[in-house]
């Protein structure tokens, strides 16, 4: 029997993967996997906390064009971890760091300023 690895649950609104390179780039810079996935619904908070309650890590993250939320399945749902408007002169910066801080919300390490 085949076991899923434990990974980070990563939930995209109308947006594309390549438009978050850098976040996935903070997760594996920092030795952690995530999983993709997609969904119609637009609330943000309430999909990043679904997703950090089923992913085995316990960390979920939900993004738009246009922001971006961190959960833990261990706060309550509307009150997530990071939620960032995304700023074009700051974005990649911030999404590099919010990955590396998912990751380390994993391994109990201090985060990295956004």
């Amino acid at each position: 029997m085949l076991q899923e690895t434990p990974a980070i649950y990563v939930v995209l609104h109308q947006i594309s993967e390549d438009a978050l390179q850098q976040l996935f780039w903070g997760m594996e810079e920092e030795g952690i996997p995530f999983r993709i996935s997609t969904s119609a619904e637009n609330d943000l908070r309430s999909e990043a906390h679904q997703a950090a309650s089923l992913s085995p890590l316990a960390v979920g993250i939900a993004c738009n064009p246009g922001e971006i939320v961190l959960h833990t399945r261990n706060l309550s749902p509307d009150t997530p971890l990071f939620h960032l408007i995304l700023k074009d002169q700051e974005q990649d910066r911030q999404l590099r760091h919010l990955g590396c801080n998912a990751a380390r919300l994993v391994k109990g390490l201090p985060f990295k300023p956004l």
